[in-house]
């Protein structure tokens, strides 16, 4: 099924900027490729240390690129992210009264090192 349907996108400077799904893609399968192409989204920040908004299946997140020799890595606070769903747990949940953003139950991190030879992305995990 994921090989159905190729997913068209259009991608400027290492940013996925537009996605181009086919209508009649279920909904699980266009997912997990939006989520591929989250990994594979980066930034060629110029210093060795840089944060830039980043919009993917994640929502709209700050993140921070930092050079380390080599390799590219890449972080998120996915609690500063907005428009982010959050259902991805079965968990059913009610905000708090009085508890700010920081004191959330559940807080979750993203890590990806990226690898990138001659300007070209080599390797991506997260």
């Amino acid at each position: 099924i994921l090989e159905r349907h190729p997913l068209h996108f259009s991608l400027h400077d290492g940013k996925v900027l537009k996605l181009c799904p086919v209508r009649s893609e279920q909904t699980w399968a266009l997912n997990i490729k939006r989520g591929i192409l989250s990994v594979l989204q980066t930034s060629q920040a110029s210093t060795a240390s840089a944060v830039v908004e980043e919009v993917d299946v994640l929502g709209i997140c700050p993140t921070r690129y930092q050079r380390k020799g080599p390799v590219l890595v890449k972080t998120r606070d996915l609690n500063l992210c907005s428009h982010r769903y959050s259902g991805f747990t079965s968990l059913q949940s009610v905000a708090l009264p009085h508890m700010s953003s920081e004191q959330q139950i559940l807080s979750s991190m993203l890590e990806c090192v990226q690898s990138i030879k001659d300007g070209i992305l080599v390797e991506a995990k997260c």
